[in-house]
């Protein structure tokens, strides 16, 4: 085996080619017998009438030419290896491996970082990765590795670290205390703090093993003691805080700023994000069509929402006198002193609204986001089936759906029944059912 920056790269097998006495079988032909090390990166043998070369393969489909080959050194097909110019099949693999670093480095003019390989080394790689492809969660993973992870496990080399200290970390991060604004608070002390905790290092791990995958794949690193680490079970819960329709009437009766009522009634409408309502413009309505198209979506998917009568009438009302291009719910009543983001709305701006308008109608505290679970909860209360409700809230499908409002469903389920399914008209009994 040999050190591929820091980490330990296994000699891989091959049935044709590890051996001298299966390469031995093969036929002589000028073209090499390939064996993928890497994606992009293959060993290759040449089998020649007195004894085999080996030959190393670079890809990538944006060089011109996409192939690159270098000659490694003679096969020891009848000679003892000597490292040099003579080869086993291991010697092989390493020499391989080291001229695709020169390989890499010429292609794209990147230096690949030699010496040891550490965590934090993966997770500015994986960060990088994840911005190179757009990914809005970035930010908030680079905050989350620069707070919990990196200070704990970044110095450790990729090689040495071990399931048992991934898993003294997430023991040790959830009875940790909470971070508010960069300062800890309380450690938590009742049974869902310590729930919500354990969920909160899940979700930091799930990123955290996707760097380390991501770091194991590019480096060819064959060993991931981290695949046999559990997450916490039993931290998931159904999301059961809602708004009943007269709570969402009283929240809109104490809103006395007319650009954040009109927010929270599209909240209330649609279900849509923050975000996504901030984005709207007078075209992305259609009265016509009686719905509401979202263009970006935080699943990169556009959808197109249907209205009620009551919502369409809404958005008719709101659009009157706009321009096709002007952004529906602008921020227009702003009395603060820094003016700065006059006419876009922070998360922090709303945070503060909520939680003023919150205690001003009697409505136990709630973020923005929860208009929305109000929203699919009321839904599916009425009876609408989860695939049309994720549909409207924009999922792929109706797993998540399932996994916070699926409780709700037993409830829809029996008011079906009871109103939709036939009287079968086989008991004339007076008996009554208990709660009926």
């Amino acid at each position: 085996m040999e050190t591929l920056g820091g980490l330990v790269a296994r000699t891989k097998i091959d049935t044709q080619l590890h051996s001298r006495s299966s390469r031995a079988k093969l036929a002589i032909d000028k073209e090499p017998y390939w064996m993928t090390l890497e994606k992009g990166r293959a060993l290759g043998y040449r089998k020649g009438k007195t004894s085999g070369e080996w030959v190393a393969r670079y890809y990538d489909p944006l060089l011109k030419p996409s192939k690159r080959y270098q000659p490694l050194g003679t096969a020891d097909d009848y000679a003892d290896p000597n490292g040099v110019t003579i080869l086993s099949f291991s010697e092989a693999q390493a020499k391989a491996r080291e001229w695709f670093k020169l390989a890499y480095q010429e292609a794209t003019g990147e230096t690949i970082k030699t010496g040891k390989f550490t965590v934090k080394d993966a997770i500015d790689a994986y960060l990088e990765d994840r911005r190179r492809h757009g990914a809005k969660t970035a930010d908030r993973m680079h905050y989350e590795f620069n707070a919990h992870v990196i200070p704990h496990l970044g110095d450790i080399p990729l090689e040495r670290i071990t399931r048992k200290r991934i898993e003294d970390w997430m023991d040790g991060l959830a009875k940790a205390p909470a971070r508010r604004r960069g300062q800890e608070g309380a450690a938590p002390s009742t049974e869902d703090e310590i729930r919500s905790r354990k969920a909160t290092v899940n979700r930091i791990w799930t990123s955290f093993k996707a760097a380390l995958n991501l770091a194991a794949k590019e480096r060819g690193c064959s060993s991931t003691v981290w695949s046999e680490v559990r997450a916490f079970r039993g931290t998931q819960v159904a999301r059961i805080r809602f708004l009943s329709l007269e709570e969402q009437q009283r929240l809109i009766r104490a809103c006395e700023a007319e650009d954040f009522q009109a927010l929270l009634k599209a909240g209330l409408y649609t279900g849509a994000r923050e975000g996504e309502l901030a984005r709207l413009t007078t075209r992305d309505f259609s009265p016509e069509r009686k719905d509401v198209f979202f263009e970006k979506t935080k699943s990169r998917k556009s959808r197109h929402a249907p209205l009620t009568d009551e919502g369409a009438a809404f958005f008719v009302d709101h659009t009157r006198g706009k321009g096709a291009s002007d952004v529906l719910f602008p921020r227009t009543i702003y009395d603060r002193k820094d003016k700065r983001n006059m006419g876009g709305w922070s998360r922090s701006e709303i945070s503060r609204m909520m939680k003023g308008l919150c205690v001003k109608a009697e409505v136990d505290p709630l973020k923005f986001h929860e208009l929305r679970h109000t929203y699919a909860s009321t839904l599916i209360n009425a009876g609408i089936s989860l695939f049309h409700v994720a549909q409207q809230l924009g999922h792929r499908d109706t797993k998540m759906v399932e996994k916070h409002y699926g409780h709700l469903c037993q409830t829809a389920l029996a008011q079906a029944i009871r109103q939709k399914a036939p009287n079968l008209g086989i008991h004339s009994g007076s008996g009554q059912a208990s709660g009926a």
